[in-house]
């Protein structure tokens, strides 16, 4: 989980640094920041949840609690992420298809439009979210396949008093 957030938290940083001046640059690196805070979370409850359950009882609530929701929250990031990219490439691909165009009509039009001139500047934000989604399904699926086995606890034989 710390790995998988500190992965995620270089990526926010070079989005953040290779951004062109006028972008919204913050915004990609606040997001990767506040999913890697996240999956911090987890991990430091998984490891509270395992160290308290040291005793031979498997691992405490809370430790239960952070291990699933570390599994769950790289799938939501992989959703999330997906459906961010997916317009943003879009709107690069249609930018960059403008610019490229055989017509020097289109290519005029193309570098005034404002919109699409944006778009093609956001390249960095495509590959920022792409790779983003990538190593959020790696995680997901590295996580889901080496999950800790929960112990269950055994039932104390109740008194006959």
């Amino acid at each position: 989980m710390c790995l998988y957030a500190v992965a995620m938290l270089i990526i926010g940083v070079v989005a953040y640094l290779v951004a062109p001046s006028g972008a919204s640059a913050a915004t990609a690196l606040i997001i990767p920041a506040v999913c890697s805070g996240l999956m911090i979370t987890c991990a430091v409850l998984t490891i509270m949840g395992a160290a308290s359950g040291r005793d031979g009882k498997g691992i405490s609530k809370i430790g239960v609690v952070g291990i699933h929701l570390g599994i769950l929250l790289p799938l939501l990031f992989t959703l999330a992420f997906t459906f961010r990219a997916l317009p943003a490439t879009s709107a690069y691909l249609n930018a960059k298809n403008a610019l490229n165009s055989d017509s020097a009509i289109e290519q005029a039009a193309a570098v005034l439009d404002e919109d699409q001139s944006k778009a093609y500047r956001k390249d960095y934000l495509v590959v920022a979210l792409w790779s983003l989604t990538a190593i959020s399904g790696f995680a997901f699926a590295s996580m889901l396949s080496q999950r800790p086995k929960i112990e269950k606890r055994a039932k104390e034989p109740a008194s006959t008093e």
